[in-house]
């Protein structure tokens, strides 16, 4: 079983690019795997806003986990 990106410290993912085999990232408006997802986390403290992921470029809570646009359910709910 995976583990998900949120259950990792930003501080112990320094080393870490994904996708990973080993970890569940977030995937952005396109589909995509965000390669380093702990960057918004890192801005807690920081007004609460919109922000643009530098990494895969979704848009995201500055302060928050990354958003995971992956769909969850046969309905098309996120």
């Amino acid at each position: 079983m995976k583990t998900h990106f949120s259950e990792i410290d930003p501080s112990d993912a320094t080393q870490l690019r994904l996708p990973d085999p080993g970890i569940e990232g977030p995937l952005n408006e396109n589909g995509d795997e965000c390669p380093w997802p702990w960057d918004p986390i890192q801005l807690k403290g920081a007004p609460l806003g919109q922000y643009h992921c530098p990494y895969c470029g979704a848009m995201v809570i500055a302060g928050q986990d990354h958003i995971d646009y992956r769909e969850d359910d046969a309905s098309g709910g996120v």
